[in-house]
């Protein structure tokens, strides 16, 4: 559609536009974000919460990684029994560890067969967390082994941020189980 010339003064044309104001435009804009922004809200939670699960969850499979390393390397370890606290080295390794990113752990296992024809657990923390339930494939079949698990709740690992949108996280464990042959 051509303009319309209205005025012409000084060899300058005025144009009158035929187009509706941007003034009523105002009200859809914000009609638009009042409708996406819960949904925006929604999915930058749900990408920064899983975002630090993956990567503290790489921190708890470190621990137990570190923590089976130091149990497998541990003197004495045969003469315990079932009940017995985890021996302090291996608790210190693994409490370095996921303190050097700020997570606190809840619970750490250690499972061996060391001078016993059944498996022996030990264990150290507070939680009552769900176990392994794996006892067909441990121990293998030959060897002496030992095997840490470390147990952290998720929210030590990232922040209940979708429980106002029903996703709660606050009764979650995230676990890592390690095992190392024993070397002594």
């Amino acid at each position: 559609m051509i303009p319309k010339v209205t005025d012409v003064t000084g060899g300058r044309y005025r144009f009158r536009s035929h187009r509706r104001s941007t003034k009523c435009r105002d009200g859809s804009v914000t009609l638009e974000l009042i409708i996406m922004l819960p949904l925006w809200l929604i999915v930058m939670g749900a990408i920064i919460q899983f975002g630090l699960l993956i990567g503290n969850r790489q921190q708890v499979a470190l621990a137990s990684r570190v923590g089976a390393e130091e149990a497998s390397r541990t003197v004495d370890l045969e003469l315990t029994s079932d009940g017995d606290p985890v021996p302090a080295n291996v608790v210190q390794v693994v409490q370095q560890q996921l303190l050097s990113s700020g997570i606190e752990y809840c619970k750490i296992t250690l499972e061996h067969n060391l001078g016993s024809p059944t498996t022996v657990l030990l264990t150290s923390g507070y939680c009552d967390c769900p176990p392994l339930g794996d006892s067909d494939t441990w121990p293998p079949e030959y060897g002496d082994y030992v095997r840490v698990t470390v147990y952290v709740a998720s929210t030590e690992l990232t922040p209940n941020v979708l429980k106002f949108f029903g996703f709660d996280i606050s009764e979650r464990f995230v676990r890592n189980a390690t095992t190392f042959r024993h070397e002594l």
